[in-house]
């Protein structure tokens, strides 16, 4: 499950942070956006540290899903 990104615009990037959740775990993530693509991001984790990879590949999708939105709005 995923949800709705809080979106703040600091100069010419855009920082993202949203959570992906699936059952009893969860990432945080807060990813700095610019045109280039995502340059830097931060998560939160918590549930079983099996979860850990499979749910910060869920994140790293999910915010690049948000960039490429972002980038065709703006087109």
């Amino acid at each position: 499950m995923r949800v709705q990104p809080s979106v703040y615009v600091l100069d010419d990037k855009t920082v993202a942070v949203f959570s992906v959740v699936i059952g009893d775990s969860k990432v945080k993530m807060e990813c700095l956006l610019s045109e280039q693509g995502i340059l830097d991001y931060t998560l939160e984790f918590s549930g079983p540290i099996e979860k850990r990879e499979e749910l910060t590949k869920m994140a790293l999708q999910e915010a690049e899903s948000y960039y490429l939105q972002s980038i065709n709005t703006v087109k």
